[in-house]
């Protein structure tokens, strides 16, 4: 996951989000965190009853560029910044959007298939637009790549550290939990997840003597990312082909969906969505969804919706979020733009463009 090779590249830089707990609220301020799903997504895009926070990025005549979150209400289409920083390209994103105690926090020009995967620090800012200026929460830089909050607490990995640890919200009462060179992480069950080489692991969210939870040696692939999904622990391989499953409990493992190369999956209610390249007829990249069990997975975006790329996914209520390179140039005037479409299958309607030229 967080030396991943995934493959959406824009110009040369790559751009391309675990974590369960989601919850909805109309207000602004209310605490919403990402779902283990969204999470394994990178959580570029967060929604809070009308708000839809995520980033686009400016520039300007002097050929600085900016990286805006943005607080979109679906309702009335308009919008406003909530945070801006600078940015080195025009294709960074910020990751990992949780809402909790009235402040946003994120990872801040998170691009996640980059030669650094990680943000230097972990920020926040109100969400009311007022001051868009954010606050680093340490005052000395990290190496994150990866962050939960749950109950006022982030949990957080730090690729430089190989370890995981655990601070308030407020930046205090900062501890280590584990240390270990992760390729997959989930939140939940009182437990921290993670994957390790072929070793998948657990650990108190308190700390303690991490265990094994399952050996992957004998099938002879490492855990890319992780997905907590009830009892069951979802992952992608590390080639990228094969999505599992395994029974926490029981310990069964079994295979739910193979492909020749799987970019993304996310889980809602049970159903699994995925990104796979060179769909159909056409070989265009597609949103498949498919029940545990079954053979063939149903179509949510495909050939008709003409994307030459579909970034990571996030789902919110019966909503998929996702970035989609249109053949069509002329779409918002940006190469990449905001998409959304029903848990349904409806089409996927662009919302907003991920990048525009203000000189």
């Amino acid at each position: 996951m967080f030396k991943s090779k995934f493959k959406f590249r824009i110009l040369s830089a790559c751009l391309c989000a675990v974590i369960v707990f989601a919850a909805f609220a109309s207000s602004s301020c209310a605490s919403v965190t990402a779902t283990s799903g969204n999470s394994a997504n990178y959580g570029y895009v967060l929604a809070a009853g009308n708000y839809i926070y995520y980033t686009k990025i400016t520039g300007d005549e002097s050929g600085d560029y900016f990286n805006n979150i943005y607080r979109y209400n679906a309702k009335n289409d308009t919008e406003i910044i909530v945070a801006s920083m600078e940015a080195e390209s025009p294709y960074e994103l910020n990751g990992y959007l949780s809402l909790d105690g009235g402040w946003l926090y994120f990872l801040p020009n998170f691009i996640h298939d980059s030669a650094n995967p990680a943000a230097a620090n972990i920020y926040r800012v109100k969400p009311d637009g007022k001051n868009t200026s954010p606050e680093a929460l340490f005052p000395e830089d990290i190496s994150c790549a990866y962050m939960h909050i749950q109950n006022g607490v982030i949990f957080y990995y730090d690729d430089y550290d190989e370890a995981i640890y655990r601070v308030k919200t407020n930046g205090s009462n900062h501890q280590l939990i584990a240390e270990a060179y992760v390729t997959g992480i989930a939140v939940g069950k009182n437990q921290i997840y993670y994957a390790e080489d072929e070793l998948l692991m657990s650990v108190g969210v308190n700390g303690g003597t991490p265990v094994e939870v399952y050996n992957f040696e004998e099938h002879d692939f490492y855990i890319d990312y992780l997905v907590l999904d009830g009892n069951y622990l979802y992952y992608l391989d590390d080639g990228q082909s094969r999505i599992g499953r395994l029974d926490i409990t029981s310990k069964d493992n079994r295979t739910i969906f193979t492909h020749t190369y799987i970019e993304h999956f996310n889980i809602s209610d049970g159903q699994v969505y995925f990104v796979v390249d060179e769909y159909g007829s056409s070989g265009d990249y597609s949103i498949l969804s498919l029940t545990p069990g079954a053979r063939n997975p149903n179509i949510l975006v495909g050939e008709t919706d003409e994307l030459g790329y579909i970034s990571p996914v996030s789902i919110f209520g019966d909503t998929i979020y996702y970035i989609g390179m249109p053949y069509a140039d002329t779409i918002m005037d940006s190469d990449y733009v905001w998409f959304r479409a029903s848990l349904t299958g409806s089409a996927g309607v662009p919302f907003q463009p991920v990048n525009i030229d203000l000189g």
